[in-house]
């Protein structure tokens, strides 16, 4: 991303930063995570994304206003099968917001908490053989 400090261990999945937002995904989520990290990303086809925030993020919150507002940001998507393939993700390329809802999502002790869905349109259609390996099972 060419900042200026490593910032890998206080991403969390995605960091808002000059100018860009980069998304992590891990796209076949363990079993044994906490539930409200069990978010269901995933591809809509080949040109779309459906990802969702962190939980506790509502339509309201900076972040979220971020991503919806700010026509500058430039948001890179990037992705990994599993945790069993390590940290290296592949960059899937920019993508654009279009269409956003509040949800929600249950925690370990079954209480709700708010969460945003976003759509995105992938920049560049995702390549056939890479769209292949992360949908199928």
């Amino acid at each position: 991303m060419n900042w200026p400090h490593d910032d890998s261990s206080t991403m969390y999945g995605y960091r808002i930063k000059h100018g860009t937002c980069p998304i992590f995904v891990t796209y076949d989520k363990d079993e044994d995570i906490s539930e409200s990290t069990k978010y269901k990303d995933e591809f809509i086809s080949k040109n779309a994304f459906s990802w969702m925030t962190r939980s506790k993020v509502k339509l309201e919150s900076k972040e979220a206003q971020a991503i919806i507002n700010d026509k500058d940001l430039k948001i890179h998507i990037f992705i990994k099968k599993s945790d069993d393939e390590g940290t290296d993700f592949y960059y899937i390329g920019q993508a654009t917001p279009v269409d956003w809802h509040q949800t929600t999502i249950n925690n370990d002790k079954g209480q709700t908490l708010p969460i945003v869905n976003f759509k995105y349109e992938l920049h560049n259609q995702i390549h056939d053989e890479l769209y292949g390996y992360f949908t199928k099972d």
